[in-house]
């Protein structure tokens, strides 16, 4: 029977996942270091590396980190800041030897895709080398996202969300957490953000500077800012729509968003949106060659959709009725009709 016992926890532990058998070993004392783990170690070394001192006065930063990994608890850093000097944002260069840390993580196909896109087609003088896409990625690319705006109500405080600018083509598991501050925030839907990320708090009069963003009084579920988020957010909406001359105007909602179709190819096709899936919908009535399907002939046989990394095919009895190239690619076996 002791033997049965043995085998069968064995067996257990052969069919977990390589996660779920890091938390079973690590649970039980054994000491395991990843790979992940030596470039957090490097990474938190470099963050808290000391500053030149150079004969100023400096006061240290704080600033948050939100981890993608929801095991991992938030954590406040600081850095130095010159009690003298107005440098503007300096999360800005402060963050990039982090964001560079995962440079070679990236996926240069789809960075190829994204910058084709941009700059030109792969076969003409657009074309970027794979080594000036690298290089690009390993200095670091930080970019900042507003969760609120400033205003007179904040004093002119703006709370910001840094981020890897190419987290995305580096395939970084989304934040949640990240996501959920944005929702708060009166982001609906809430955008998608990638890998680790960073949160601090701006000052912008009279002059632009870094101001302190706490853990725990910052980014508990009731803090201040969180409160006044929405409000503060329409209000500087509100200001910019009077300096524009478009007053009770609103920004519009993305096209095929709020459950409102987007007709595409005079009524060829609609679809719409969430920030979780697309939505198509071709009418029988659609066929390029102007022929009337009816229910009744469909139900008979002959319809078919085939999906493709990049591509959709809709056809009935082998006559095309809708070719159409994706944005940007799909997972073929996660789409149905």
């Amino acid at each position: 029977m002791e033997d049965e016992a043995v085998t069968e926890k064995t067996s257990s532990r052969d069919d977990m996942s390589p996660a779920g058998r890091l938390a079973w070993l690590r649970e039980r004392g054994v000491t395991v270091e990843t790979s992940d783990d030596r470039k957090r170690d490097k990474i938190s070394k470099i963050m808290k590396e000391e500053d030149e001192v150079d004969g100023e006065e400096y006061d240290d930063l704080s600033f948050v980190l939100v981890p993608q990994d929801d095991a991992i608890p938030l954590k406040e850093l600081t850095m130095k800041v010159s009690k003298n000097k107005t440098v503007g944002d300096g999360l800005m260069e402060h963050l990039k030897p982090f964001f560079s840390a995962f440079s070679k993580k990236v996926d240069l196909d789809l960075l190829k895709t994204q910058a084709t896109k941009h700059f030109g087609s792969g076969d003409g003088p657009g074309k970027v080398s794979e080594k000036s896409l690298m290089e690009v990625a390993e200095k670091g690319q930080v970019e900042s996202f507003c969760l609120v705006q400033p205003t007179p109500s904040n004093k002119w405080n703006s709370i910001y969300m840094y981020l890897d600018e190419v987290g995305m083509l580096k395939r970084l598991p989304l934040n949640t957490r990240a996501a959920d501050f944005a929702r708060k925030a009166g982001f609906t839907p809430a955008p998608m953000f990638y890998g680790d990320i960073f949160i601090g708090r701006m000052s912008n009069k009279p002059v632009m500077k870094n101001v302190d963003f706490k853990l725990g009084l910052d980014t508990s579920p009731d803090a201040a800012w969180l409160k006044t988020a929405v409000m503060e957010n329409l209000e500087h909406r509100t200001a910019m729509n009077g300096i524009s001359g478009s007053h009770e105007k609103t920004q519009p909602s993305a096209d095929g968003e709020d459950g409102v179709a987007k007709a595409e190819l005079g009524g060829l096709y609609e679809w719409t949106q969430t920030d979780e899936e697309v939505e198509i919908v071709v009418p029988l009535n659609s066929s390029k060659d102007e022929g009337v399907l009816t229910s009744k002939a469909v139900k008979m046989g002959g319809l078919k959709v085939k999906y493709y990394p990049r591509r959709l095919l809709v056809s009935f009895r082998d006559k095309e009725l809708l070719s159409l190239d994706f944005y940007a690619g799909v997972d073929p076996d996660g789409c149905m009709w």
